[in-house]
């Protein structure tokens, strides 16, 4: 239990400032010197405290441990649970950047990170750690953030490091504000997708019609194997992505609503039969079908310089992958304007209401559904003409 108690300043008093000093830099880690106006306002601050850090199992080693220290044993318990296959590597990789972020904060001038894991108050939290890990990060990030650190304190609290989690209750707000409308996808014209592949080589022009004509993420599509196919019934299945920023660490797709069967176009499915047969009809179904020749996934990063180069050859704005995502979401729209649900599954989204709220708004001013079916049909027609 804390040994602090309220002591009164004679001086502050007679200058007209609240008097009563709480005084913890000698037995808080981070400790300060706070003013209240009355004895009760001090004392129950100091009640607060000993409500945080009391109750901590000192026959326990952990009580003693700092943030560091904390964050090694969780750290390792986490990676046991990966190489024992009960988490994914995707997991292991998520709190290890969760954690990373949390030590990088400051607490009253010192690294939290040399701090006792017992002494972190709730009011440090608030005022001082949430202020840090909201600097350029959305709302979205400082919750994941947040929850994977509250996970890591739960661990504490299990070791007998403390016996509560000062973050439970502590409002979480990001840096970066997301505006109303500024989450809806552009609809990019069939004419760029056009200009964008007449522009590449063949070995991008496939990968790049993948893109547009299944929607599949980045990961997704890199991750994406010979098993994946089946050309008897034309459909993909979507089960496995590479993980983000990286080469070669599959995952499972970012929700459990992204493992889905998508149908492909006979284009499309023609374009792999034909790069089937290139890589020699491999029997591995592991095989990745865009990979290397080392069946090593290509980097985002070089397919993304592919195709920038096609847009500036071709004339035209810069789009990402992600944008060949949104371009197949616009076809499905112009398909299916009644079955928003179809839409849904199609793109692997997890709830319906991420769909309308990228997507909803392509609703209000569509072409009819007879147009669109043309406008599709004439894309398609043009890119067999072009082989």
């Amino acid at each position: 239990m804390l040994q602090v108690s309220p002591k009164k300043s004679k001086s502050r008093a007679l200058a007209g400032h609240s008097p009563w000093c709480v005084d913890t830099r000698s037995v808080l880690s981070g400790g300060s010197r706070k003013f209240y106006a009355t004895r009760e306002e001090a004392q129950a601050y100091i009640d607060a405290l000993v409500k945080e850090t009391s109750g901590v199992n000192k026959s326990s080693d952990a009580w003693k441990w700092t943030f560091y220290e904390l964050a090694k044993n969780y750290i390792a318990q986490v990676e046991k649970e990966y190489r024992d296959g009960e988490k994914s590597k995707s997991f292991y990789h998520e709190k290890v950047r969760h954690v990373d972020c949390f030590l990088d904060c400051v607490v009253d001038g010192k690294p939290l990170a040399n701090m006792r894991v017992a002494e972190l108050t709730k009011g440090m939290v608030k005022h001082q750690v949430m202020d840090q890990l909201k600097v350029k990060r959305t709302i979205k990030t400082v919750k994941n953030i947040c929850g994977g650190i509250g996970t890591m304190i739960n661990y504490a609290i299990i070791e007998g490091c403390r016996e509560t989690n000062p973050l439970e209750g502590v409002e979480r707000k990001g840096a970066i504000q997301i505006t109303e409308g500024s989450n809806k996808a552009q609809r990019i014209a069939d004419d760029v997708i056009y200009e964008i592949i007449d522009n590449m080589n063949p070995r991008w022009q496939l990968l790049t019609n993948f893109a547009a004509d299944t929607g599949a993420r980045q990961g997704e599509q890199r991750a994406l194997t010979w098993g994946q196919i089946n050309f008897d019934k034309c459909k993909v299945t979507i089960d496995r992505a590479i993980e983000h920023k990286t080469s070669d660490v599959f995952k499972d797709p970012k929700t459990y609503s992204g493992l889905r069967t998508i149908p492909l176009t006979r284009d499309v499915l023609a374009d792999l039969k034909e790069l089937y047969i290139q890589q020699g009809r491999p029997n591995d179904p592991d095989r990745l079908v865009f990979g290397t020749e080392f069946n090593h996934p290509i980097t985002s990063a070089k397919y993304l310089k592919r195709i920038k180069d096609a847009c500036k050859r071709a004339g035209v704005a810069p789009i990402t992958w992600h944008e060949l995502r949104h371009y197949y979401a616009s076809v499905l729209l112009q398909l299916y304007p009644d079955d928003l649900w179809r839409v849904k599954n199609y793109m692997g989204h997890s709830d319906i209401r991420i769909t309308q709220g990228i997507y909803g708004h392509w609703l209000e001013n569509d072409e009819d559904n007879d147009q669109a079916v043309d406008r599709i049909t004439d894309r398609k027609r043009r890119r067999r003409s072009a082989r």
